[in-house]
């Protein structure tokens, strides 16, 4: 006859005591009280007839038996929290995708068709959301960042480079860099004017007309809407240049701190899909 596991209360209890070395923190950490921490554990060292913590007044130590054991748990656990995270039910033909609104809108959405037959039959959910992305939840990524994050696959989809722009009905255009102090600057923390001003000149940055704003395409629509003079990114502002809404000024133009960047989980059962479709993302930045 099958012997039947211990629970699942108890189990837990005994992992959270080990972690913390504390039967007063598991039970903080379980909402459960110390005497039920207590009275779980000892009934597992009844079920094995081993001691498995020492216990001095307030403080224990797991005992060799106890270390033992805790490592078997700990793999258990971990086991299982694999089984959940490729549960069959995360269907294989569907590819989550998060990006900013920037990206989406500015980037993606335009050549969508090309990106949904790089994902074959799969469906392609695409989301938008500045958040960092999280990829116990999504698939691939596509940013706007730093790159050099760590446990995650990444590929260098391009570089960017920044420069003034400014509505086609504003009036009175600065004619060069020392004129802008003259004018409302949009400011974006990722895209700041440190990065384009000559060091010698930044005090124009430092005006108190400046506006402020936390968002990639506010910049664009604040300018074009002739509130100011903002400090775009080229692939972002490509098409309001083309269709006149947005005129660069001042020409010289300079490379952004961060760069497009696509991010996903090496180990995923979907690989071959995100390789796929990384591939077609990359194409639309050459």
């Amino acid at each position: 006859m099958a012997v039947r596991p211990p629970s699942l209360r108890s189990i837990a209890a005994f992992e959270a005591a080990a972690r913390h070395a504390s039967f007063t923190k598991a039970a903080d950490e379980l909402n459960l009280t110390p005497g039920a921490i207590s009275h779980a554990i000892r009934a597992l060292e009844t079920r094995l007839d081993q001691q498995l913590f020492i216990r001095t007044g307030r403080a224990v130590k797991l005992t060799p038996e106890g270390q033992t054991l805790a490592a078997r748990v700990r793999l258990s656990l971990g086991l299982l929290t694999d089984a959940f995270d490729a549960v069959p039910w995360r269907s294989l033909d569907r590819l989550i995708v998060s990006t900013t609104e920037a990206i989406g809108q500015r980037i993606l959405a335009p050549r969508l068709r090309e990106l949904q037959e790089a994902c074959g039959g799969a469906r392609l959910d695409l989301r938008c959301n500045d958040a960092l992305a999280d990829l116990d939840e999504v698939d691939v990524a596509i940013r706007f960042g730093p790159g050099g994050w760590h446990g995650v696959q990444s590929r260098l989809l391009a570089r960017e480079e920044l420069f003034p722009v400014m509505s086609r009905n504003y009036r009175g255009r600065p004619s060069n860099e020392a004129e802008l102090s003259d004018h409302v600057l949009i400011h974006h923390p990722e895209s700041g004017w440190r990065l384009w001003l000559d060091p010698e000149k930044a005090d124009a940055a430092k005006s108190g007309k400046g506006v402020h704003v936390d968002s990639t395409l506010m910049v664009l629509e604040a300018a074009a809407g002739g509130a100011g003079i903002g400090l775009a990114r080229s692939r972002i502002a490509a098409g309001d240049l083309v269709s006149g809404r947005l005129v660069r000024i001042l020409e010289r133009s300079a490379p952004a701190e961060y760069s497009y960047w696509a991010v996903w989980n090496a180990s995923s059962p979907k690989i071959t899909l995100i390789t796929s479709f990384v591939d077609a993302v990359a194409r639309l930045f050459e």
